[in-house]
């Protein structure tokens, strides 16, 4: 009779406390050119990439490091630009339910931080030709002024911003600091790695993203989701100790020499071959040569084999220069390959 011992299988459903992510957002922008609409949605809207490191606190905070690069846009019906972003920025972030475990997946957030925006903006003035844009009152795009009353051509956009905006009365910095908040949920696959989806708003202490100052600083919206990546030394300690276990009640045996995996201290030997009760082939006469290997498995008053497992005998101490009581070290043969 085979008797079995049960035990509960281990498990690991802690969250991890490291993630990095990567992030993809659309943005519109509400400056002093005006708020996105049906007629400009498709000209102003532009993608934002990024790259997140969150640090766990507790079960319901966490750290969060963001850098994000892309562009900000914004067209009206005379007036446009588009800048090129980059922004970092060091968020907390709330959890309304504990951080998702295997029992917990989805859970939603808001985050609050704060972070510094560099920009760089541009302008469409010219078409492909060179000719500048004339905004008539009609609605056509033509490359004279609407007071001129000679010959004109008709204009059409090619939303190629050429042309850097600056002021020439105030030397303005392109650097900003910038408020980012955010609502989301977050969804968790098997503490593997979770899914956020998230709206931010992010509020600059700036009102010069579009050359323009109205009195209002400028601010914009992001809409999008991240995929991170959980990272933990206690996880891949765990899936190490999980597989050692588990590998136990396998009853396998890889080389097929009556010894089973987890108690075989030579994997892989070759097929055919006898083995101890350790898994490892005989070695009758104590050479450091497995039986199959050595060509003369049973060598007789001997002190030292060739690479062969073939004794040795008629050699003088002046030709090997070894003193009597030096130590030959056995070969040692490594089956795991």
């Amino acid at each position: 009779m085979v008797n079995y011992q049960s035990q509960e299988l281990l498990s690991f459903d802690e969250i991890s406390k490291n993630t990095f992510g990567i992030s993809v957002t659309n943005n519109s922008v509400n400056s002093d050119l005006g708020t996105l609409n049906k007629e400009n949605i498709f000209s102003a809207s532009r993608p934002i990439y990024g790259f997140k490191y969150e640090r766990v606190l507790n079960n319901h905070i966490s750290f969060l490091y963001n850098v994000s690069w892309g562009k900000l846009s914004s067209n009206s019906s005379n007036e446009n630009f588009e800048s090129s972003i980059i922004q970092s920025s060091i968020e907390n972030v709330f959890y309304f339910k504990n951080i998702p475990t295997r029992n917990d997946k989805l859970s939603p957030y808001f985050s609050l931080g704060i972070g510094g925006l560099r920009f760089n903006s541009y302008t469409d003035k010219l078409d492909k030709n060179g000719f500048y844009y004339n905004y008539w009152d009609d609605g056509s795009i033509r490359d004279i002024s609407q007071e001129d009353t000679i010959s004109n051509i008709y204009l059409s956009r090619d939303y190629e911003y050429e042309t850097k905006l600056k002021n020439d009365s105030i030397n303005y910095s392109n650097y900003s600091l910038i408020i980012p908040a955010s609502a989301g949920i977050v969804w968790n696959c098997n503490n593997l790695f979770n899914v956020k989806l998230f709206l931010t708003f992010n509020q600059l202490l700036s009102d010069w993203l579009d050359n323009i100052s109205e009195g209002k600083n400028d601010h914009y919206f992001t809409l999008g989701f991240s995929i991170n990546l959980f990272f933990s030394k206690e996880r891949m300690k765990f899936k190490k100790e999980k597989k050692e276990y588990l590998n136990i009640f396998h009853l396998d045996d890889s080389d097929f020499d009556g010894v089973l995996d987890h108690n075989d201290r030579c994997q892989k030997t070759p097929k055919e071959v006898n083995v101890l009760e350790n898994g490892c082939p005989f070695d009758s006469d104590f050479d450091g040569f497995y039986d199959y290997e050595d060509l003369e498995p049973y060598s007789e008053s001997m002190l030292y084999v060739d690479e062969l497992g073939r004794s040795i005998k008629n050699i003088t101490l002046q030709k090997s220069n070894i003193v009597f009581d030096t130590i030959v070290v056995k070969k040692v043969q490594n089956f795991i390959k």
